[in-house]
């Protein structure tokens, strides 16, 4: 394993040298001091994952980083960041010990005391290996003098039997000829035997430090590549041929045994003809830098002009060497913008390159730091950080505590009560499993069982009809195969929360796809069992066919609408649910599906809730399995569906209005008079308490919103839930809208310009003047990538005041000019009518028309009255959203 440690007085600067010296020393760890980021610094190098400790302050300046091979099994210790030390540090898996690594600054300034580095070095392990530029002098490590930051350190490295590792020769090299140049950069070790360990320097990198690498003798293990049943050498016909041989459709299916056999016979098959299918993987070739050949030229000509003046501190030598600096980081620039150029220049969307590409921008992939626990200490290793974020799911898989026992006894005894009998629902047809099969996307990740949807778009006829059999059996039964209830949760950070924290991730569960299959045959025959008695309420758009996000936020505004031109206010609360999904009621669901479905259909439903476990997983390791005790199935299809029918019977009044979308309740109510809208926006309140306490769901109160809609500056009473004040604010966001107020529409055209323009930084290497990208090309992504954040909505918000809209047509003006690089004496009208872009205020009117023609003639009437009931008499002069047609 080969280390290296280097001064670069700021890392940001040095990005390019840094990667061409990765690969031409073959490092494996570059340990940084002086790294000068921040929380918003993003460093990337191909191949390498980059940990940080920043300075406490928060500004760029001192700190440490650590770059480490990706595919070297290892995982990031937590960050040690005082005034006086930043390190860094990761846990690498070799044999015969694993070993600790890691980065340290300590800035001049500060003197240490030997309990403070007392405190600092028992932080670490048994074998670790920590470099970087402590400043601190001493003789015994070959520093001209002894300061008393060295005298501590060496005290400290006595009484606790450490040892240091350096070259003996300087390597701070002071620009400033008056001062002597000396060493600062060395590494302090423990547990690695000297025969084991070589040091030496390397004058590559371009700082007023040189670099030292160390080499260590030891096995380092390697990331396990994640298991996949199929390459891109599988041949599928020999997939196709072993399924149709080996096949069984004779299974019995009489009994739930004989179903799980069933069940674990069909996937072992799949995995075996897939195996069988594909040729076993080669190993990976050494990496071949091909570095051109000027390039290499430069360094050795560097390298030779640093030795130089580092030998004579000469000016004349120093001249040179800094011409040759110069030199060498525009050769590397210019041959990284002809990779650069080339790598766009091949970007189509006809291969879905450009895709792939924005993707990397959108989603990107970041290493979990180490995670506090609920004892307070830290999970670091891969197995503690699974079994820490499988603790906590466990402790929010489990329904809140019974506020009504009365009614818990009573659901219990009606769902232990015998059951009528009621035919199977009708059966599946292997056409059906097929068409299900045929519109699963193939890019989807699998569940435990590695099956995805290209493998099963692979399968012949005959596991089509086994598959088939099977699920008819589940109908038939009345019970859901257990292996198809074990999820695989996967841990995606939320931007913008504390890292460190269990709270800060969300889950991802991977089910098998199999099991996704037949709950998407389900679905359409509980939606004909739904359909035909209206069992879910008429306002709840979420997760419905033909029911959007917009459609719900438009009831809001034509309510705030009539309030205001009646010279009304509107008292309004928005509820957050609390944990929505993840505490529901179990028994309670049982409860409402029993009394709305066929008991058939129940008891295949009880099944599939019942009995479900999950594991967490962190890189390739695995936690310990957990019950699921309560909520819907996440990442399921039938989950969304569960939600709506448990929350079903929310309360409702003939005083207020309340519009759900899932988990988003908002309840609004008018009045002349701001008291007589509060008590009926708390009356309101009051009986959907209740209703939370008897079926176990909690809101949010911090997170939940009043606001009064009115052109004037009354504010309604104070409503309350659980005895507690909702806070009131001046405006609200709603299902990705902003409401002010006055529905002046401003917040919400501000909100979306900001994030407009941070979108646009992220693609401007793509859309930017310098890229080679065809213009074709950059205005496919603003109209896919740009383009949609602001028309989100427009048939509501494009009818706020000219002004307001003028500010994302500005945008717009200014991305195509940017998109061209035309002149400034081309006009915007232009290079709308050259690049076939509509004005904003013409988009404004189409999307108005095409949601009148989709809404008019919609099943709910709810819908059908957002056009058909417009103002008798008009006291504002405002645009209202049917004005816009025109």
């Amino acid at each position: 394993m080969r280390i290296a440690a280097w001064n670069a007085n700021g890392l940001k600067n040095h990005v390019h040298e840094v990667t061409l010296f990765l690969k031409l020393n073959k490092i494996d760890v570059l340990l940084i001091s002086e790294s000068h980021t921040t929380d918003y610094t993003a460093i990337k190098i191909q191949g390498y994952s980059v940990y940080y400790a920043h300075h406490p302050d928060g500004t760029a300046h001192a700190g440490s980083a650590l770059l480490i091979r990706s595919a070297l099994d290892h995982y990031a210790l937590e960050p040690y960041t005082t005034n006086k030390i930043q390190s860094i540090a990761v846990q690498i898996k070799a044999f015969p010990w694993p070993l600790q690594v890691g980065a340290i600054y300590s800035p001049p300034r500060h003197t240490i005391s030997t309990e403070e580095y007392k405190d600092f070095f028992l932080t670490l392990g048994s074998h670790f290996l920590i470099a970087g530029d402590w400043n601190a002098k001493h003789t015994t490590w070959g520093s001209r003098l002894i300061t008393p930051k060295g005298r501590n350190l060496y005290t400290v490295l006595r009484q606790l039997n450490l040892q240091y590792l350096s070259t003996g020769e300087p390597t701070y090299w002071p620009t400033d000829l008056n001062k002597i140049p000396d060493l600062l950069d060395f590494a302090v070790v423990k547990g690695i035997s000297d025969v084991h360990r070589a040091i030496e320097s390397n004058l590559d990198l371009s700082s007023d430090h040189s670099a030292i690498i160390i080499t260590l003798s030891t096995h380092l293990i390697w990331k396990t590549p994640p298991p996949k049943l199929f390459t891109n050498e599988t041949d599928w016909k020999v997939f196709q041929q072993y399924i149709s041989r080996n096949i069984d459709l004779t299974l019995r299916l009489q009994t739930t045994t004989e179903l799980e056999d069933a069940v674990d016979y069909i996937i072992n098959l799949i995995q075996e003809a897939a195996w069988r299918a594909t040729p076993p993987g080669h190993q990976i070739p050494p990496d071949k830098h091909n570095v051109p050949l000027h390039i290499r030229h430069l360094i050795t000509e560097k390298r030779r002009a640093r030795s130089r003046w580092q030998r004579t501190r000469n000016l004349r030598d120093k001249t040179v060497l800094n011409r040759l600096t110069h030199e060498l980081t525009n050769a590397l620039k210019e041959v990284r913008n002809e990779t650069f150029r080339y790598y766009v220049s091949t970007l189509s969307p006809n291969d879905h390159t450009i895709w792939k590409a924005t993707k990397k921008i959108n989603r990107p992939i970041t290493p979990i730091p180490p995670i506090r626990k609920h004892d307070g200490s830290w999970a670091r290793s891969h197995e503690e950080k699974a079994d820490t974020f499988a603790h906590h799911l466990a402790q929010v898989f489990k329904p809140l505590p019974s506020k009504n026992p009365t009614f818990d006894s009573a659901v219990e005894e009606y769902l232990n009560a015998p059951g009528q009998l009621s035919l199977p629902p009708r059966p599946f047809t292997p056409a059906e499993v097929w068409r299900e099969i045929r519109s699963t996307n193939p890019h989807k990740a699998p569940g435990y069982d590695l099956i995805t949807g290209k493998i099963l778009k692979a399968l012949p006829r005959k596991a089509i009809v086994l598959l088939t059999i099977i699920y008819n059996s589940i109908l038939r039964l009345g019970h859901f195969p257990l292996q198809w209830k074990y999820a695989l949760v996967i841990m995606i950070a939320k931007p913008g929360k504390p890292p460190q924290q269990t709270n800060a991730y969300r889950p991802i569960s991977l089910l098998p796809l199999l099991s996704k299959i037949f709950e998407r045959l389900l679905i359409t025959r509980i939606n004909d069992a739904l359909s035909k008695d209206e069992l879910l309420p008429l306002h709840q758009f979420g997760f419905r066919e033909g029911h959007s996000t917009i459609q719900q936020c438009h009831r809001i505004v034509n309510r705030i609408r009539e309030s205001l031109e009646q010279k009304k206010v509107c008292a309004s609360v928005f509820l957050d649910i609390e944990q929505a999904f993840d505490k529901v009621w179990h028994q309670g669901l049982l409860y409402k599906i029993r009394k709305q479905l066929p008991d058939q259909i129940f008891l295949i439903l009880k099944s599939y809730i019942t009995d479900r476990y999950f594991q967490v997983k962190i890189e390739h390791t695995l936690s310990h399995y957990h019950p699921v005790q309560s909520g819907v199935p996440q990442g399921s299809v039938l989950g969304p569906l569960l939600y709506l029918i448990f929350t079903a019977d929310i309360p409702t009044t003939a005083d207020t209005l309340i519009a759900t979308f899932a988990d988003d309740t908002a309840i609004l109510s008018s009045d002349s008079r701001p008291d007589r809208a509060s008590e009926k926006l708390q009356q309101h309140l009051n009986n959907l308490q209740t209703w939370l306490d008897q079926w176990r769901i909690k809101v949010n109160n911090a997170k939940s919103t009043q606001i009064t809609f009115t052109t004037t500056h009354i504010d309604c009473p104070q409503t309350t839930i659980y005895n507690t004040p909702i806070p009131i604010r001046s405006e609200v966001k709603y299902l990705g809208l902003h409401l002010d107020r006055r529905l002046t529409w401003q917040a919400h055209i501000k909100a979306k310009r900001q994030q407009l323009n941070l979108r646009i930084k992220k693609y401007y290497w793509l859309i930017g003047k310098n890229s080679p990208l065809s213009i074709e090309n950059k205005l496919l992504l603003y109209k896919v990538i740009l383009k949609p954040v602001w028309t989100y909505g427009i048939e509501l918000w494009g009818c706020s005041k000219p002004s307001n809209t003028k500010i994302l047509q500005t945008f717009q003006s200014k991305t195509l000019r940017l998109i061209t690089n035309a002149p400034w004496f081309v006009s915007n009208q232009t290079l709308h009518n050259d690049l076939r872009v509509d004005y904003i205020n013409k988009v404004i009117t189409a999307a108005a028309r095409k949601s009148r023609d989709r809404n008019f003639h919609h099943r709910n009437h709810l819908i059908v009255n957002l056009y058909s009931r417009p103002l008798a008499t008009r006291r504002l002069h405002r645009r209202w959203p049917e004005d816009l047609i025109e």
